[in-house]
């Protein structure tokens, strides 16, 4: 349960719950993240840090760019345990 509960508090924030939607069907580089955003490139970063510590995302490097895209996997499992709460 504490698992669902740092899984929740870190996309609770808006801007987190943005990125995840923007990375729905797509692989995106920093560049792109924080432009869509309109946020710093330093906040972005930091948003992005976070989601991928909690495993929520995964990074590929291409040269000299950095590409984020969704962990489906994990977001699978957590929506499996949300939807366990309503039964």
């Amino acid at each position: 349960m504490i698992d669902l509960c740092n899984f929740l508090k870190i996309i609770s924030d808006k801007n987190r719950l943005k990125i995840i939607c923007l990375l729905g069907n797509e692989s995106l580089c920093v560049c792109k993240i924080f432009k869509s955003l309109n946020l710093s490139q330093k906040l972005t970063s930091h948003h992005l840090g976070q989601l991928k510590k909690a495993g929520i995302l995964e990074r590929k490097k291409r040269g000299s760019f950095a590409y984020y895209n969704l962990n489906k996997k994990i977001l699978k499992e957590k929506s499996k345990l949300l939807n366990q709460l309503t039964r």
